[in-house]
């Protein structure tokens, strides 16, 4: 019987028609094979222990058998259209709202699965809200059965609430259906449908809205209002289909949690960091992903979290290691962590608020166990700005296996620096800036054969808007590693390549990162704050190598004299240095005019012998130096410095003259942007053990050829589409204009 069943189910599974005739023909057959072997005493016993006391079937067996092939079909059914959707999300906490998709070459398909009997909305906004969103909205009809769906879009605030529909409907309906709890559409798209009301669908992040009811409209127009029914969720849709996790008994899991940590409710910002020792090992394993465990209700405390890997060296102490293991943690980067932690800067792992972790392809494992005591050092960030108090016990879980894979992964850092010579003026629509990994770096540290990129986390904080990391090879653009602009503070997952990129030795990489800043007063500098900035790329890559970050940040005398200030009261710019990298003693001495021309310095000229022990120190405790400016009782570096030349700002403190500088003069801040992007950087090319593969230098940005996107080409590209489109930052600014002149003029217009 058991045979007979599982015949007629692929039969059914076959034959998409009539499966109710089928079923009927089939339960016939049953009874007439069972009368046909009245005589079968082993098939009359056996159908006795199987519960049929008859030969025949009765109306209830028939029921049953009908339930059971019905089911077994749908579910086959079921399963196999699910396949055919490479992507999908859970858009809200509780599961009531699954988007799926299947990008295509110029278009890309949908199907929403919502628990409602009502009508359902999914949407596409350029800021998480209705106002201005392309939206779809669909139901199916519980009279006829029939599915609708209509093409509509969110109206300017101010202008009603409801939706309005499109003239032209660009959405093509494939499929509707619903049953007792939920409603099932199916439905298609272009990507860029050249319609004025239409979002562009790309590889940037996309803010996909919903809203659901559990009734129908009942005429043209009739949108009930959702209630609290309504969300919002982040999601790349455009990405290679996500790498499914391994499924292998020799897959073990390493949880790197923290226990009860307090989040105080005195401090906004919060690093904390803990070292812990790794499972004994006999042999190398490879990480081949981790997840996120973020404590219950503790989704926004976390911003984001690191594991490093510790290099003890040879002359590692064991003993003291393992006392750290046991402790709680310090705060990370300051006075009471230990010296030893310097050595645990090597990132392993990495995630940011929003991101659901990675699994890495399986031509990639990342090496964990190749030393019989092995520590790393977790690295969490609490933003808490609302200074709440909290006992969290977040942290991650690594996926890892003794079954090797063909090539060890790492991750490098590249981009801007962490330090407060990271400068962002306010009151700007859009300003950029950007952190070069020089060539001679690449040149030095990677293999002839290169590294095969993998996957790309872009970072920054609350005012970036658009982040990039753009490759150079030979005078000319590659197409970015990884971009996105419309990038969401909130969803900073990974970025897996579509085809295997590999970035070569003597290749360049520049991390450009886009902000917004029209609603705040006083500049923003580098820090680990989220009201300060960074600007930095997370590339995972194989084969794995020294090289751990690839930074670069302005030469401090440039970065003052870019900033109109040529000398100080009572320090030389050597000692300023000290002060920024070192964190040195107040020395005062003789001023000394700083006198070199604006782009006259040879590579090294601005740094002591003791730059690779400084540049280590000054990327650790760049926040033992952060600014507020907006805090009348800051008292910092910048506040300590007062400026004797030129006349026109003598005896301003440099803080002062910061919040002095005439921001809303849009040719000053546009050369700030050239000087500061394509001027002089100092670059640093740091390999795991800290010590740095090349000497830093200060380096001219490269001039290059830029890249031009397909999309930039697109035939409708002049319509005024709901995107932001890409403008890309030119490689020969050629400013025939001191920007110090500019300073000078437009300040003592402010000034007088």
């Amino acid at each position: 019987m058991r045979v007979q069943l599982l015949v007629a189910s692929y039969l059914f599974i076959l034959t998409p028609y009539s499966h109710g005739d089928l079923v009927d023909e089939y339960v016939e057959h049953v009874g007439k094979v069972n009368r046909q072997k009245i005589g079968d005493s082993r098939f009359s016993s056996r159908f006795s222990r199987n519960g049929y006391s008859d030969l025949d079937l009765d109306s209830e067996k028939r029921v049953n058998l009908r339930k059971s092939v019905n089911s077994r079909r749908k579910r086959h059914v079921f399963n196999a259209e699910l396949d055919q959707w490479t992507h999908s999300e859970v858009l809200d906490k509780d599961g009531a709202v699954v988007l799926r998709w299947q990008p295509r070459h110029q278009e890309i398909l949908f199907r929403v699965e919502a628990r409602t009997s009502g009508y359902i909305g999914i949407g596409f906004s350029p800021n998480g809200g209705m106002e201005d969103a392309d939206i779809v909205i669909g139901w199916v009809d519980d009279r006829n059965g029939r599915a609708y769906l209509h093409d509509c879009h969110g109206v300017p605030k101010g202008q009603g609430s409801s939706p309005i529909r499109d003239e032209v409907d660009n959405y093509t309906l494939e499929k509707g259906m619903q049953n007792g709890t939920h409603t099932v559409l199916e439905f298609r798209r272009a990507l860029d449908t050249c319609d004025i009301h239409d979002y562009v669908l790309n590889g940037d992040t996309v803010r996909v809205i919903w809203a659901m009811r559990d009734t129908d409209p009942q005429f043209e127009g009739d949108m009930v209002y959702h209630g609290e029914s309504r969300g919002t969720q982040s999601l790349h849709l455009l990405g290679p289909s996500p790498v499914k996790r391994a499924e292998s008994r020799n897959i073990k899991n390493w949880d790197i949690t923290l226990e009860n940590f307090e989040v105080k409710p005195n401090m906004n910002t919060i690093y904390w960091c803990k070292v812990f020792k790794a499972p004994q090992l006999d042999s190398k394993h490879h990480i081949i992903g981790y997840e996120p465990l973020i404590g219950p209700n503790h989704s926004n405390f976390v911003h984001h979290m690191i594991v490093h890997e510790c290099q003890l060296g040879p002359n590692g102490n064991n003993q003291r290691w393992e006392a750290f293991a046991q402790q709680s943690g310090q705060l990370c980067y300051g006075q009471q962590m230990p010296l030893e932690w310097d050595k645990c800067l090597t990132p392993l792992v990495a995630w940011a608020i929003g991101a659901k972790g990675e699994n890495f392809p399986p031509a990639v494992g990342i090496p964990i166990g190749q030393q019989r005591n092995s520590y790393y050092m977790l690295e969490i960030h609490y933003d808490n700005p609302k200074m709440k108090k909290a006992r969290d016990t977040s942290g991650l879980r690594l996926h890892y296996t003794s079954e090797l894979r063909p090539n060890d992964g790492g991750i490098l850092i590249a981009g801007v620096a962490l330090s407060n010579l990271h400068f962002i003026p306010p009151k700007q629509r859009e300003y950029k800036t950007a952190g070069y990994c020089s060539t001679d770096c690449t040149k030095e540290v990677f293999p002839k054969e290169g590294v095969n990129v993998v996957s790309v986390m872009l970072h920054s904080h609350l005012a970036g808007r658009k982040l990039k990391l753009r490759h150079i090879r030979a005078g000319k653009e590659l197409p970015p590693l990884a971009q996105d602009n419309h990038y969401d503070f909130n969803y900073q997952q990974s970025r897996s390549l579509f085809q295997n990129t590999v970035i070569l030795p003597g290749d360049g990489l520049i991390t450009e990162c886009a902000y917004s800043t029209v609603d705040r007063t006083q500049p923003t500098l580098g820090g680990y704050s989220t009201k300060e900035e960074m600007c930095l790329a997370f590339i995972l890559h194989y084969p794995r190598t020294e090289l751990a970050g690839c930074y670069s940040m302005p030469p401090i005398q440039y970065f003052f004299q870019n900033l109109g200030v040529r000398e100080f009261y009572g320090k030389n710019m050597t000692e300023i240095e000290t002060l920024f990298l070192q964190g040195g003693n107040d020395t005062p001495q003789s001023p000394v005019t700083t006198s070199s021309p604006l782009f006259g310095y040879s590579p090294g000229d601005e740094m002591s012998p003791e730059a690779n022990r400084r540049a280590v120190v000054a990327l650790q405790n760049a926040r033992d130096y952060s600014i507020d400016l907006h805090s009348q009782q800051s008292r910092n570096l910048f506040d300590e410095l007062i400026i004797k030349e030129p006349l026109e700002f003598q005896n301003k403190s440099f803080t002062t003259h910061l919040q002095n500088i005439p921001y809303n003069e849009p040719l000053l801040t546009k050369k700030m942007e050239e000087y500061f992007y394509t001027g002089l950087h100092l670059t640093f090319c740091r390999k795991k053990d800290d010590s740095l593969a090349i000497r830093e230098s200060i380096e001219k940005f490269p001039n290059f050829s830029a890249y031009v996107s397909r999309e930039s080409q697109s035939q409708c590209s002049y319509r005024n589409r709901k995107t932001v489109l890409t403008t890309d930052s030119s490689s020969g600014f050629k400013p025939n204009i001191t920007l110090g002149f500019l300073f000078i003029v437009c300040s003592v217009i402010i000034y007088f």
